[in-house]
């Protein structure tokens, strides 16, 4: 029986024009080069096994995603102390 080999510590990517786009693309995100490469893949990965799980395309197929759906973090919210003094209505001011 084989040993499972370790993945290798480091990975290269040759960093060509379109790679330092995309990179540049996501500065605002204030993510490093390395955080960035690893979220791609793992959102790849995400699409490629949803795609192969549910029967869209086949182990040896790379899927197209079409679509997107997305989840952003909860705004921050106003403190909840402190007294409100809200408007007499109409009604409430005779």
């Amino acid at each position: 029986m084989s040993r499972p080999t370790k993945p290798p510590k480091q990975l290269a990517a040759r960093m060509d024009a379109e790679l330092a786009r995309n990179v540049e693309r996501l500065a605002p995100t204030r993510l490093s080069p390395s955080d960035i490469v690893k979220r791609s893949v793992a959102l790849f990965v995400a699409v490629y096994q949803v795609a192969v799980e549910n029967g869209v395309a086949q182990p040896d197929e790379i899927p197209t995603l079409t679509a997107f759906r997305y989840q952003l973090p909860p705004l921050p919210q106003p403190p909840r102390t402190g007294e409100l003094r809200l408007p007499l209505s109409k009604e409430n001011s005779k």
